[in-house]
C-alpha cells in the first residue's frame, strides 16, 4: 500500500472519529479535538491533489516528485494558505466556543470550516518549497501552545476545573502533539538525507 491511500485511509478514519467526538463526549473533550477535522481536511486535500494528477504530470522538484499543478500554483501559495488559516483561526478563540456549544447550527459550521480549511492548506502543501513548510509546521506548533495556554488561562469561561482541563491538555499532548512532532521530524531528516 503507497503513502497516499494510507493518507486517505487515515484521513477518513480522522474525519469520522471527529465527527463522533464532535456529537457525542463531553465539551471539554470537543474543545481539545479540534485538531481532528483540520487534519483529516488536510490530508484529504493532499490526497485530493496527489491521486487526481496522472503519473506523467509529476516532476522532480528539490527531492520531491510533486504534481506540476503545484508549481503553478505557488505563488499563489500564501492566498491558500491564508484562506485555510481564516476559516481556522476564528473558531479557535475561547470567547467563541461557549457561543457555538449554545447554538447547534453554528456548531456544524465550526466543524465545516475547520475541516475545509484543513483541506485548502493541505491541498497546496506540495507547493511550498522545505522552508515554507517547515515554517508552516513551527507555526502551527507554536498556534497549538498559545490555544492551549489560553484555553488554561480562560478555563474559568468554560466552568472546567484547571486540573480537568490540564489532564485532557497532557493526553493531546502526548497523544497528539508528540507523534506529531516525530512524523514532521523523520521528514526533515528524509529531507536532509539523515534517513
Amino acid at each position: 500500500m503507497d503513502v497516499v491511500q494510507i493518507a486517505k485511509y487515515i484521513g477518513f478514519s480522522l474525519l469520522i472519529i471527529s465527527i463522533i467526538v464532535y456529537v457525542f463526549v463531553d465539551p471539554v473533550d470537543r474543545l481539545l479535538s479540534y485538531q481532528g477535522p483540520i487534519l483529516s481536511g488536510g490530508l484529504l486535500g493532499w490526497y485530493t491533489l496527489i491521486s487526481n494528477t496522472p503519473r506523467e504530470k509529476f516532476i522532480e522538484n528539490d527531492g520531491e516528485k510533486i504534481p506540476v499543478v503545484s508549481l503553478l500554483m505557488r505563488k499563489r501559495a500564501i492566498i491558500f494558505v491564508t484562506l485555510g488559516l481564516v476559516l481556522i483561526i476564528p473558531w479557535l478563540m475561547p470567547q467563541i466556543y461557549p457561543v457555538v456549544l449554545k447554538i447547534q447550527w453554528l456548531f456544524v459550521i465550526s466543524f465545516l470550516c475547520e475541516f475545509l480549511g484543513g483541506f485548502v492548506i493541505g491541498y497546496i502543501i506540495p507547493s511550498l518549497k522545505f522552508t515554507e513548510k517547515l515554517l508552516l509546521f513551527s507555526l502551527g506548533f507554536a498556534g497549538d501552545t498559545i490555544y492551549l495556554l489560553l484555553l488554561y488561562l480562560a478555563s474559568d469561561i468554560f466552568n472546567i476545573p484547571y486540573q480537568l482541563l490540564l489532564n485532557s491538555v497532557i493526553i493531546l499532548v502526548y497523544g497528539i502533539k508528540f507523534p506529531e512532532g516525530i512524523v514532521f521530524a523523520i521528514y526533515i531528516m528524509r529531507k536532509i538525507g539523515g534517513i
